[in-house]
């Protein structure tokens, strides 16, 4: 694929043979004891959980489907089990070191928060792309109601960031969609790309990295068809 970069120095990159088609997986942890609450988030998101025995450990293992029509594949799933004690160990001397979650926290660790509260898609995350916007809008009602319903499942979701579609002047049917959501027609703020929505959400229920800054996911659906070239995202997804 050729490069899309803009700007003075913008350079062609070469284009090389290749026959992956997908993402194959992504491996996400939860603190152990709380399975259960991380299941749940992927499970409101439509995913498919299935559980397995844990050899490396009392917590078993979880592959989670995205494309709940068809579990058995062997891409785009999300692989989910306890963070090991190593890794425990190690946060605890870093949040120790930083001051976390103390009335003095150190300069750099405040502002990291600061920036992630504004700009969620700033911190590593991955994104997870719908095919049909209903099916993203029933995922974040379902989850605004987890939350409502069940306070340990809310408390563990730190913010939800909505940010609805902007066609090209004159393209009225994405104004109206928006217009008519139950999600997305009170919001005010766009999302980055044009045709397209998305969704941050920032938890602690799982970790992509070090679990002491807790996760981003960002839910996606983006508009396709004539006149909804010009976005990068609509040029790879048909």
């Amino acid at each position: 694929m050729e490069s899309t970069q803009t700007g003075p120095a913008r350079a062609s990159l070469p284009t090389m043979a290749s026959t992956a088609t997908s993402l194959g997986h992504l491996a996400v942890h939860f603190r152990p004891g709380e399975r259960n609450l991380a299941t749940r988030f992927f499970q409101l998101l439509g995913g498919h959980v299935r559980e397995l025995p844990n050899k490396f450990s009392d917590e078993p293992l979880y592959i989670i489907a995205m494309d709940s029509a068809e579990p058995d594949r062997a891409d785009n799933v999300i692989f989910l089990f306890a963070l090991k004690p190593a890794q425990l160990e190690l946060e605890a001397a870093i949040a120790e070191s930083l001051g976390a979650d103390t009335s003095k926290p150190h300069p750099a660790l405040q502002a990291f928060h600061e920036q992630r509260t504004r700009w969620p898609e700033s911190y590593l995350h991955f994104g997870l792309h719908f095919t049909e916007l209903e099916e993203l809008e029933a995922a974040v009602l379902r989850l605004r109601e987890e939350m409502k319903t069940d306070p340990a499942f809310g408390a563990r979701i730190q913010s939800m960031q909505i940010l609805k579609a902007r066609g090209e002047e004159g393209d009225h049917a994405i104004d109206e969609r928006m217009a008519a959501s139950p999600v997305f027609s009170d919001i005010d703020d766009f999302a980055y790309g044009r045709h397209g929505v998305q969704v941050h959400i920032r938890t602690d229920l799982f970790a992509t990295g070090l679990s002491l800054f807790g996760s981003v996911v960002e839910l996606d659906y983006v508009f396709t068809g004539p006149g909804r070239e010009h976005n990068s995202f609509n040029s790879l997804i048909t």
